[in-house]
């Protein structure tokens, strides 16, 4: 997906409290943390370091879907 498919798939869902990313990596404040990704992804797409904000916004996606909280 690409950055304008997941913000819009992210906007107006109802989020969880918290979720685990993957073992061990625990998101406290989706809100925040899907903020913080998109701003940077926006702003330093052009960078390698951006494939991770990415990779974990997939991530986020990929588990939402499957325990169909979106």
């Amino acid at each position: 997906m690409s950055i304008e498919e997941l913000e819009a798939y992210f906007t107006g869902i109802e989020l969880p409290e918290k979720i685990e990313l993957v073992q061990g990596v625990v998101i406290e404040d989706l809100p925040l943390f899907l903020d913080s990704h998109f701003s940077y992804i926006k702003k330093n797409g052009h960078l390698k370091s951006a494939d991770v904000f990415m990779l974990r916004l997939h991530q986020l996606h990929a588990k939402l879907e499957e325990s169909h909280i979106a």
